[in-house]
């Protein structure tokens, strides 16, 4: 988006500015204006002037084709026919509360909708990827299909006119509940991640990860997991963490020593695993909340655990490849001084600590991003480093970010409305409770697959809330799982598709910077990520790993999830610690009783762990055998 920004001609460049300013203060006015003024902005203007302000955005700053560095007519006739629209819309807005548009009676209404309809699958296609596109077009126009359709796929017939109003102008549509969570919770945290990225905190902790591991074995690779937890976790996106992290610490790794396809295969899981780690997470913890109709800070209390436990396993894999391949950390004149660094960085990590405390303690969902905004603007002045400059490049990296949110957002709103519509998300829900009470796995299992293949799609967040809407209910009707963790799993199975052949977008974005084998390194990032596969299913079963229970059994079940998943790592890695290399019946034997004994089940982890216990002892002996020469050789010597 930056390349494209230098080629916008000035004018251009003043509207992506004005655009963000003005949208600005329009969160600010509807958030805090209003109990102020007193004059309360309707929700439904709100939301059609967030449209009007930052839609626009994605047809200037993303190609419509790869290869195209400046926007084109096209560009600028969507954006101004978009700007237009939701002027419009939102003008109409009270209107459109009294006698709502879902049946559209004038040619006008229909001709607007369509055009939107048109807008915004253009601007899925460009920010999301043509699969987004036509999976949000094909959902979206189901209605019109379902009369077509056998048992429970079937849905009555509906005219098309009321079929597009219901998707464009409905609460259950384009305005539905993902575009309420982005305008009322999400919105704040976007620009506060883009004003933190812009002002520099993306560097500065880079600069503390550097210094506080680039000196370990492997420490190119610890800096990599560090940094792309933390940015990962302020932009919520995979795809821009592995571009934005992923351009300094891949070409970091190879120099210092690790193989092509392995750096990059590091950088596409650390990159996965940040759009779910806590203090920010990505849109979807923002949609889960809403669902659950739970303080967003319990949702990210609960995925502090598990976003542990992911890089452990991460930071283990690192370290025991480094041992068996004998690579060194940096040498510490060669990295940043640690003090300075964290000098550097306290205004960032004072503002994170405010935000956490905000939403944890004061429970400020809405407001908290933007007293952490205020303080991080005001540390930054006190110090002399916030200019024009910077508020500026900020700006503009909200705008961008807002709008590319909303150009992914807004197509689950056609898709719920297409799912809703007919009935047919209920049904779908009823018949999964059916099938449930014959066999529950196979309901999981089912989920996981359907899970998995929208996410391959390209966005995590239409495939969460599809199942959010048909399998979490079954799940929790069948009364055997915590709500929360059902959705945490369906969350944690809808990006697994970012490392996973076929698609794998992470691993293949990480594979084009590191010039290695796109499929080479989706495999070695499945392995490196093995352990996300089974989390999931570590805390749907046991929610003391959600915090979720006595604090005796969260101790205890995550004590025992770390030992299983670092054991497991060292069969992967055939490498362990204290053991060195480890034969390959050992190393299957670690991989199996690794994962027994993680699994939140006493009677296999009381099976694998002296089994796994004995066999370590025996290699360590075996291995200090071979290691100690024969005492008449010594003498000889």
């Amino acid at each position: 988006m930056e390349g494209r920004w230098r080629h916008l001609p000035p004018w251009a460049q003043a509207w992506v500015a004005l655009a963000s300013l003005l949208g600005l203060g329009l969160v600010l006015y509807y958030l805090l204006g209003s109990p102020l003024t007193g004059k309360a902005l309707l929700d439904f203007s709100y939301y059609w002037l967030l449209v009007a302000l930052f839609l626009p955005l994605t047809y200037l700053l993303f190609p419509a084709r790869a290869g195209e560095e400046r926007p084109r007519g096209y560009d600028y006739a969507l954006g101004l026919g978009t700007l237009g629209t939701g002027l419009f819309l939102a003008w109409h807005g009270p209107s459109m509360v009294v006698r709502p548009w879902t049946n559209p009676e004038a040619p006008w209404q229909i001709a607007l909708a369509l055009f939107l309809l048109v807008a915004v699958l253009e601007g899925a296609r460009r920010a999301g990827g043509l699969g987004f596109a036509l999976v949000a077009l094909l959902l979206a126009a189901y209605p019109l299909i379902a009369p077509s359709l056998p048992g429970l796929f079937w849905g009555p017939p509906l005219p098309w006119t009321e079929v597009l109003g219901y998707a464009i102008y409905s609460t259950q549509g384009l305005l539905g509940l993902p575009m309420r969570t982005v305008g009322e919770l999400l919105v704040g945290f976007l620009i506060l991640a883009a004003f933190l990225v812009a002002t520099g905190a993306g560097e500065v902790f880079l600069k503390v990860a550097s210094a506080l591991f680039g000196w370990t074995r492997g420490g190119a690779a610890k800096v990599s997991v560090v940094a792309s937890a933390f940015f990962g976790s302020l932009s919520g996106s995979i795809l821009s963490n592995v571009a934005g992290t992923g351009s300094l610490t891949i070409p970091a790794m190879i120099r210092s020593g690790f193989g092509r396809t392995y750096a990059a295969g590091v950088e596409a899981c650390a990159s996965t695993g940040g759009v779910l780690m806590p203090p920010v997470m990505g849109a979807v913890a923002f949609v889960m909340a809403s669902l659950l109709g739970i303080p967003y800070g319990q949702v990210v209390a609960a995925a502090v655990i598990p976003s542990a436990l992911y890089y452990l396993s991460l930071f283990a894999h690192v370290d025991l490849y480094a041992a068996k391949h004998g690579l060194k950390g940096l040498h510490r004149t060669e990295l940043p001084p640690l003090g300075p660094s964290l000098r550097e960085g306290l205004p960032f990590l004072l503002v994170l600590a405010l935000l956490v405390f905000a939403l944890l303690y004061l429970r400020l969902e809405r407001l908290a991003p933007f007293y952490a905004l205020g303080v991080l603007l005001l540390f930054l002045f006190l110090q002399g480093k916030l200019t024009w400059a910077s508020l500026h490049r900020g700006l503009v990296a909200a705008g961008a970010l807002i709008g590319q949110t909303l150009a992914l957002i807004l197509p689950v709103g056609l898709i719920l409305a297409g799912l809703l519509g007919t009935g047919v998300a209920p049904a779908l829900t009823g018949a999964l409770v059916q099938m449930g009470q014959a066999n529950l796995y196979l309901v999981l299992f089912l989920g996981v697959a359907i899970a998995f293949l929208l996410g391959m799609a390209g966005v995590m967040v239409a495939a969460y809330i599809l199942l959010a809407v048909t399998l979490a209910p079954a799940l929790a009707r069948l009364g055997e799982f915590v709500p929360l963790a059902v959705h945490l799993f369906i969350a944690y199975w809808s990006m697994l598709s970012a490392i996973t052949p076929p698609v794998a977008v992470a691993a293949f974005l990480a594979a084009r910077l590191a010039g290695a084998p796109p499929m080479a390194v989706a495999l070695e990032a499945v392995k490196l990520g093995l352990a996300i596969y089974f989390l999931p299913f570590f805390f749907l079963f046991e929610p003391a790993l959600i915090l979720q229970g006595e604090w005796s059994s969260i101790l205890y079940h995550t004590a025992l999830a770390a030992l299983g998943l670092l054991l497991l790592v060292g069969g992967l890695e055939g490498q362990l610690w204290g053991l060195g290399p480890l034969p390959l019946w050992a190393r299957a034997l670690y991989v199996v009783g690794g994962i027994l004994v993680a699994i939140p089940e006493t009677l296999s982890s009381l099976l694998a762990i002296p089994v796994l216990l004995g066999s370590g002892l025996w290699l360590w002996g075996r291995g200090k055998g071979k290691r100690t020469p024969p005492r008449g050789l010594e003498e000889r010597r």
